[in-house]
């Protein structure tokens, strides 16, 4: 009976994806590879790179332990796959390259953005 689930393939829907998208942006701000969050959840890093690409759902108690890696609360953590640029790829590949930089390059594109948000 325990075994109910074997063979049945999960399928990935855009909660799980930008769930995941939510769980890389968090990673590269705090600059952990995927294999140190692994460490830190009990798991591998491929399945980290599962829940990064929504290849695996994340249940209730691993959401519970990210989010106390991250420092924030599972409410807060859903508030952000909500948000609109998480439903946008390029948007979210922008921000982790963004924050991969040195703080002193992230002012420069921050001030470059601003300049051209003035701008209309």
């Amino acid at each position: 009976m325990g075994g109910f689930m074997v063979g049945i393939k999960h399928r990935v829907c855009e909660f799980d994806i930008n769930a995941g998208r939510i769980i890389t942006m968090l990673r590269t701000r705090m600059g952990i590879s995927q294999q140190d969050l692994g460490k830190k959840l009990g798991v591998t890093f491929q399945q980290i790179q599962k829940y990064e690409s929504g290849k695996s759902r994340l249940n209730a108690a691993r959401l519970n332990d990210i989010c106390r890696v991250f420092e924030i609360s599972p409410a807060a953590f859903y508030d952000e796959v909500n948000k609109s640029y998480v439903h946008d790829k390029n948007m979210t590949c922008l921000i982790n390259t963004v924050y991969k930089l040195p703080n002193n390059k992230r002012k420069i594109i921050f001030q470059i953005a601003t300049a051209f948000h003035l701008a209309g």
